[in-house]
């Protein structure tokens, strides 16, 4: 059953798809898990009709895709077996994204119950105050090469990206056992070592063939009271680097497919709830706009000016005289995105619910760029640092922020 009316829920802004955090969002899920095994909850859950069929089943395997859009599963996906599979004896639905529509905000909610508000691990690239420079937030690296050698110096402590309770623990708390199955390079991570915190088993695999395998010895094994995360990341690097559609990317679909295939012959009629989801979409890359002579306008700290940060889709810029910069920048760029201050975000509860934490507040600038769908925003701090993915997400685009959730019990899957 796919439940495609739903969209109609989705509030929008110009062109933008905002998200439905107090109804159909990624967000919502950990407290959908935590109310599948019966465990309280504080805050939004989703609607219970996109998973009454889970309801009285306590082993879930969640699967994370990343970077797979709600078209891409009707539009591609769905002409595949497993997935038609799931369509016909499952529930599938169109929930928003968290904003940004990124890996890192969504990951770090996934991984902790919190809103990206909360959390504060908004984007990709974040501007850490106390090291005074950008980082890599889910790596733990500088983007510049300048700032490698004091970044080793100052050896600091990756607990700065978060310092809190995981998902995880908190199943750990109610008797719930939990299994992490992740690539190899991810899992090694200073950034996965804190956010799986509490897991039961961390299952590592170099190959996503060989992680089905092992995802499926793993469901052989589990007992009740049991969660299992699998996280995907194959369709996020096709689309970067080809882009959404292309035959790169629908190979990579394909694929996948053929794995899904394997293990639903293996595993159908079980008494076990599936639930897949992703954390955002992707905008084709069809032009590539840099904005120039800012440099007036940026902010400095330390005696140091504060260089772009967050994405091409989503530019977040350290300002001074804000207004003055905002109407440059509205000149240049004329139709092709949306400037607003990041009061906007708060007021508006963009980033979800909740505080923003003292030490966080010094990863968002004042004015974030919002591009209109197949462009990109970038400022050329260093002129090296150019666009060259021909997919990318961080915005708020339909294609970004309209994902998947799909629920299945494989007991109601009779024959494969």
């Amino acid at each position: 059953m796919i439940y495609d009316e739903i969209k109609n829920n989705f509030k929008n802004y110009n062109e933008f798809v905002l998200p439905d955090y107090n109804g159909y969002n990624f967000a919502n899920i950990n407290n959908t898990l935590l109310n599948l095994f019966n465990v309280n909850y504080n805050g939004y859950k989703l609607d219970n009709k996109l998973y009454e069929n889970l309801k009285g089943n306590n082993k879930i395997i969640f699967i994370y895709i990343d970077g797979l859009g709600y078209n891409h599963w009707i539009n591609y996906l769905s002409n595949y077996k497993p997935f038609k599979t799931i369509n016909e004896n499952g529930i599938v639905s169109p929930i928003t994204a968290v904003f940004p529509s990124t890996t890192a905000a969504a990951s770090n909610t996934i991984n902790t119950g919190l809103y990206p508000i909360e959390h504060g691990l908004f984007e990709w690239r974040l501007f850490i105050e106390k090291y005074n420079m950008v980082l890599k937030s889910l790596p733990f690296i500088p983007v510049y090469k300048e700032d490698k050698k004091r970044f080793n110096d100052i050896n600091p402590d990756p607990e700065i990206l978060f310092n809190g309770k995981t998902f995880y623990e908190t199943l750990k708390e109610n008797g719930i056992k939990s299994y992490i199955i992740s690539n190899s390079n991810l899992l090694k991570s200073d950034y996965s070592k804190i956010m799986y915190s509490g897991a039961k088993e961390k299952k590592r695999f170099d190959f996503l063939c060989e992680g089905f395998m092992i995802l499926k010895k793993v469901i052989d094994k589990l007992k009740d009271n049991s969660y299992v995360f699998f996280y995907i990341e194959n369709f996020d690097k096709m689309e970067h680097r080809y882009g959404p559609g292309s035959q790169e990317h629908l190979n990579s679909i394909k694929y996948i497919s053929y794995l899904f295939d394997d293990l639903f012959k293996e595993i159908y009629g079980r008494d076990v709830s599936v639930i897949i989801s992703s954390d955002h979409g992707f905008s084709k890359v069809d032009k590539k706009i840099y904005v120039n002579n800012i440099d007036k306008y940026l902010k400095e700290f330390n005696g140091k000016k504060i260089p772009e940060t967050w994405s091409p889709r989503d530019m977040m810029l350290y300002l001074n005289d804000e207004d003055s910069a905002i109407t440059y920048l509205k000149d240049m760029l004329n139709d092709s995105a949306e400037i607003m201050k990041t009061d906007y975000l708060l007021k508006n509860n963009l980033l979800g619910y909740g505080k923003l934490k003292e030490e966080y507040k010094s990863r968002l600038g004042n004015v974030l760029i919002l591009p209109k769908n197949g462009n990109t925003v970038w400022y050329k701090y260093y002129e090296n640092d150019i666009i060259k993915d021909n997919g990318m997400h961080g915005g708020l685009s339909s294609e970004e922020m309209v994902i998947p959730f799909s629920a299945l019990n494989l007991k109601d899957i009779k024959n494969y």
